[in-house]
């Protein structure tokens, strides 16, 4: 089984683009041997992470968040687990502002009801802001 996570986190102040960048490539460079996929969405104020992958790697991918300054404030949204992947060739993908494309392709997945949930609600907060 393939376990996944949803969760928010609030963006340290002094974060910008750049580090934004720098989270989504080296979480790039790192997941594919970790065996984790998925996306973050940056809202300029939140994160909105799914990953998903063995459960020991996301087990150290929470404890690693405890530590990064760059937010704080993880809340675990939802936890799942699942018989296949959803998006197997996401090492680590930005969604949000400028990615349309990743953006329609997580809305036609078969995320879990509650997940798909909290990322309409991101998104609707996202557009009031």
């Amino acid at each position: 089984m393939i376990a996944s996570l949803l969760y928010t986190s609030t963006a340290a102040a002094n974060i910008d683009s750049g580090d934004v960048f720098a989270i989504i490539e080296a979480s790039a460079r790192r997941n594919p041997s970790r065996g984790v996929t998925g996306f973050l969405i940056y809202d300029g104020r939140e994160f909105l992470q799914y990953v998903e992958g063995p459960q020991d790697a996301l087990d150290i991918l929470l404890s690693q968040l405890a530590e990064d300054r760059r937010h704080g404030g993880v809340r675990i949204l939802h936890r799942a687990e699942s018989p296949t992947r959803l998006f197997p060739k996401w090492a680590m993908r930005r969604a949000g502002q400028g990615a349309e494309e990743e953006l329609a392709v997580i809305s036609r997945t078969a995320l879990p009801s509650a997940m798909m949930a909290e990322l309409e609600r991101f998104g609707s907060r996202r557009k009031a802001a």
